[in-house]
């Protein structure tokens, strides 16, 4: 999805700084692990540098870090960052129950072999009140009335926005009061969600997810409708309290 790894990280560094302006949510995390981090890991060690941003002497919040990949990344000398070679299409077994406050996949989880099965593991090692980001590619687009979609090398998934709502949700993750992002035009999805419970049972419906009110109201009333989940009706918030509007004739 990005030519560079700065690309990328620019890319990451648009939600890593609205959290800069919630410093009593910062001094709050204690361990961030960065799935997928690549061998520059510019995310995880954006966070490993994080201060208490007091303007006469900043302070070091020495967030215990993890940057994790399918092969070790490389020891780039950053004070408070662990670097682990694992494949997570196997499972996170390195990494212990309830034990991160945040998991950042950045642009990682559409080259798992179980996107599904990779979130049930990352709401294992969340803590109860833990946060997951995910960007994730939406390469499914209609230019002048006709589909036109792509992948990339190894990205074994794309993602539309009901789709992704579906597999938090199944996953465990709180989506009726989650943030997500995707603008017209942008091939890709941001989402901020926080675990809610255990992971529910596979099998589980649209109309199981309305009868526990584990949809927000425009997605319930969308599956209501037509018993499944469409964009036309959703409606979504960012961080920044930006709403998107998915509907046709919305200019949102």
């Amino acid at each position: 999805m990005f030519a560079t790894a700065e690309e990328s990280h620019a890319h990451s560094r648009e939600t890593l700084e609205e959290f800069c302006y919630h410093i009593e949510f910062l001094r709050s995390i204690k361990r961030v692990c960065d799935i997928g981090c690549g061998k520059e890991q510019l995310d995880i060690n954006y966070w490993a540098a994080l201060t208490d941003q007091d303007e006469e002497n900043p302070q070091p919040l020495n967030i215990k870090c993890t940057a994790l990949d399918l092969k070790r990344p490389p020891d780039l000398k950053v004070k408070n960052v662990r670097r682990i070679g694992h494949d997570f299409n196997i499972d996170l077994s390195v990494l212990g129950d309830k034990t991160q406050d945040i998991v950042w996949c950045h642009d990682s989880l559409q080259f798992a072999h179980s996107p599904l099965d990779l979130l049930f593991e990352i709401n294992r090692i969340l803590d109860p009140q833990g946060m997951l980001y995910l960007y994730v590619p939406s390469t499914i687009n209609v230019y002048y009335g006709r589909f036109e979609s792509y992948c990339h090398n190894n990205q074994l998934f794309t993602f539309t926005l009901p789709q992704l709502i579906y597999l938090l949700a199944i996953a465990g993750f709180d989506v009726k009061d989650a943030y997500f992002r995707k603008p017209k035009f942008v091939d890709g999805i941001d989402c901020v969600v926080y675990k809610n419970s255990e992971p529910l049972e596979k099998s589980t419906t649209w109309g199981d997810l309305v009868d526990k009110d584990l949809l927000s109201a425009s997605a319930r009333d969308v599956v209501l409708a037509k018993n499944y989940l469409s964009d036309q009706g959703l409606l979504t918030q960012w961080l920044n309290g930006e709403v998107f509007d998915y509907r046709y004739n919305s200019r949102a």
